[in-house]
């Protein structure tokens, strides 16, 4: 099988340089449509090429290629040589009538007329030798010359006076060339070749039937050896197209079936771009196949290609569809992604007081990234490339804030492990006041060493506000200013703690509650108290209420010590989660 447009080329250079037969604008007919079945292979390949590549198949254009200037240019020299062919054969073959008309004409002449039997035979030969030069005639109407020209040949040998040794010279002759003739028909049966045995057998039986008479008694034997081998020869031409046939038949069933595999293949819709590139690869191996495959019925081999070029068709009519709705959908993708890259940058390239809700941010961008669709190929791996870069950016950025608070941390941690130790080691002098102010200087001191490693920090502070209240549990003062010096501490303790905010604002509220209770419990005892008074015998009770009452007064007041605490302490620091 032909399989480049090269070897179609140099099929067709090599039959211009032949000599002109009806065989040869055969094979280049042949030549023609394997060029054309190659060339349109190689068009939708390109075309599919160019709509990979972002193009619009309407604006496809494939690049001129020299090999169909030259094609076209060797089209154009066969089709001129087989113009001119067919009007010289058709001249050819009118001379060639003619002709042997005239040789059937003066045949018939010579035969009826008395003429010196030397004179006539020599004349015979001639009319003989002339008939054999013209040659056959494929025409229908060489048939009946060849018919009225072998009668008058029959008449001239058995009409004509002829000495019987002339007449037996010339039957001698006719039997010596008849065997000869038998006997290259007889080396055409194991010929192999066998369109050549086709064209040889052809010439051969016209040959034989421009022969004249031989002896009588050898009639019969040649006509009965010419018919055998002429059957023979004939069996062989049809065993040679019936295998053919056979073979044409099997080719076709073989074409068939790829045929119905390419239908099936264009009848159906796929949804992704490797699927597609899947099953175009299996219509290039089905094209291949069908290359490799030889012809069909003439009839039908046409017929059965162009419904497989069809289907080829229709599979990447679909394709183009498919990619060009991909293409959308990757531009869409793209510009989202571009989107995405932009807002990466920017947070990649601003300076945070805190990361955390650059954190957050970031991480929601990546959770987009893999939401965005996929750009086209060639551009995915470009824009992710540009994404990931930007969120390396705020990450390494990240990372070395974070490692150098992590030394600042390292180093308050310690400072405040010394703080401890002196604090524990801090001997009470019993003067209250010097005491509490010392106990004030260490609280003081606490609250300037900065943030500790977040693990390690409410393990820290609980540990100081463990011996902070056992220094204050341990002052010799009243029970009421222990407490609200040692609550005071707590405070100030608290707003430095891991989520301070909501443990102050919870507390605030609680002690609120209690302040609320006790107002009513207090509103209560008075309403008790007007009762007892305004009633004999009730001193007892009444002096217990007087008694309850005032420690709900005196508890309600240090609450609101406690509570005016929460507004003197410092607010806590805004970042305290990234502590």
């Amino acid at each position: 099988m032909i399989a480049t447009k090269d070897d179609v080329i140099t099929g067709l250079e090599h039959l211009i340089r032949e000599d002109v037969t009806e065989e040869l604008f055969s094979k280049a007919n042949e030549l023609k449509n394997d060029y054309i079945r190659i060339a349109e292979h190689l068009r939708q390949e390109l075309l599919q090429k160019f709509q990979d590549e972002g193009g619009n198949p309407d604006d496809f254009q494939p690049a001129k290629d020299p090999a169909d200037a030259r094609f076209n240019e060797l089209l154009l020299i066969l089709d001129d040589r087989q113009s001119k062919f067919k009007k010289l054969r058709s001249d050819e073959i009118a001379e060639k009538l003619k002709s042997k008309q005239s040789l059937v004409d003066e045949l018939e002449k010579l035969v009826n007329e008395e003429t010196a039997i030397g004179k006539a035979f020599q004349s015979f030969r001639d009319i003989q030798n002339k008939w054999k030069e013209i040659g056959n005639v494929p025409h229908k109407e060489y048939k009946n010359l060849q018919s009225a020209y072998h009668r008058h040949v029959n008449n001239f040998y058995y009409n004509m006076k002829l000495s019987k040794d002339l007449r037996d010279l010339d039957f001698k002759r006719n039997l010596e060339l008849r065997e000869q003739l038998l006997s290259k028909i007889e080396s055409l049966i194991p010929m192999e070749a066998v369109r050549g045995v086709e064209r040889m057998l052809n010439l051969y039986r016209m040959e034989w039937s421009e022969l004249g008479p031989t002896p009588a008694d050898t009639v019969e034997a040649l006509r009965t050896r010419y018919r055998e081998l002429i059957g023979q020869v004939l069996q062989k031409i049809r065993d040679f197209y019936q295998e053919r046939q056979r073979e044409e038949t099997k080719n076709l069933e073989t074409k068939q079936g790829l045929l119905d595999r390419a239908k099936g293949i264009a009848a159906e819709s796929f949804d992704t771009p490797k699927q597609w590139q899947t099953m175009t690869e299996t219509l290039d191996r089905l094209m291949q196949e069908w290359k490799n495959t030889g012809y069909g019925p003439k009839e039908l081999n046409e017929k059965i290609w162009e419904e497989f070029r069809g289907a080829m068709n229709e599979f990447y009519k679909k394709k183009r569809a498919f990619f060009g709705e991909l293409k959308k959908v990757n531009k869409e993708a793209k510009d989202r992604k571009l989107e995405l890259i932009t807002k990466a940058e920017e947070i990649a390239s601003a300076q945070h007081e805190s990361f955390e809700e650059a954190t957050k941010a970031v991480l929601q961008l990546q959770k987009d990234w893999k939401t965005s669709g996929v750009a086209e190929s060639w551009e995915e791996n470009k824009l992710w490339k540009r994404f990931r870069e930007a969120c390396d950016k705020f990450f390494e950025a990240k990372r070395k804030v974070f490692n150098e608070k992590d030394a600042a941390q390292i180093e308050n941690l310690k400072k405040k492990e010394e703080l401890i130790g002196r604090l524990e080691a801090f001997q009470m002098t019993g003067n209250a006041a010097e005491d509490l102010q010392a106990l004030r200087n260490f609280s003081n001191e606490w609250k300037t060493i900065d943030h500790v490693p977040f693990k390690e920090k409410q393990r820290i502070w609980e540990k100081f506000k463990k011996i902070m209240d056992a220094k204050y549990d341990a002052m010799k003062m009243e029970k009421s200013e222990v407490h609200l010096a040692k609550f005071r501490s707590n405070v100030e303790l608290l707003a430095q703690s891991g989520d301070s905010g909501k443990m102050m604002s919870r507390e605030k509220n609680f002690i609120k509650e209690k302040i609320n209770k006790l107002q009513q419990t207090i509103n209560q005892y008075e309403n008790n108290l007007g009762f007892f008074r305004s009633s004999k015998n009730m001193e007892g009770l009444l002096k217990e209420a007087e008694g309850n009452m005032q420690r709900a007064k005196d508890e309600m007041e240090l609450l609101k010590k406690k509570l005016k605490m929460f507004d003197e302490s410092p607010a806590p620091p805004k970042d305290k989660q990234e502590n």
